[in-house]
């Protein structure tokens, strides 16, 4: 079996429960043509980058999918005549991963107490910087 993950734009003036309803009937197409959610991550109402069918702002799930490609042929086709959706994308992945993204409204940010390498390359180049200096400062007996 393929893995896929899904990003699906749904019109942001439906009420809570429609959207439920149109995540609900994404689900039951994936399942009843073999595939299988593994994780789901309602990513909330965000702004476009442009403008879909008069709209600009849409509400965004993601999932990752496992099932082969007639399943996904299968979903494009049905997405792409529901009118509540205005926007979807399915991408084959190697590999899962299901940790939660950054964008999921639960997601925990990465702690500040441990220094990143980004910190810690900073730290070095400064270091070296003052290594040189200090080599300029001291005298040269030519």
């Amino acid at each position: 079996m393929a893995y896929y993950e899904s990003i699906i734009v749904i019109r942001p003036d439906l009420t809570t429960e429609q959207i439920e309803t149109v995540t609900k009937r994404v689900n039951e197409i994936i399942s009843n043509n073999g595939g299988k959610i593994l994780q789901t991550e309602l990513w909330g109402r965000r702004q476009l980058a442009y403008t879909v069918k008069k709209t600009n702002k849409g509400y965004y799930v993601f999932n990752v999918i496992e099932g082969g490609g007639p399943l996904i042929a299968t979903l494009e086709g049905l997405l792409m005549i529901d009118e509540d959706i205005l926007k979807f994308m399915n991408i084959r992945v190697n590999k899962p991963i299901l940790d939660p993204t950054p964008l999921a409204p639960n997601a925990e940010a990465p702690s500040t107490s441990a220094p990143s390498e980004i910190d810690a390359e900073i730290d070095a180049f400064e270091s070296s910087e003052d290594a040189v200096s200090d080599l300029e400062e001291t005298d040269v007996v030519d």
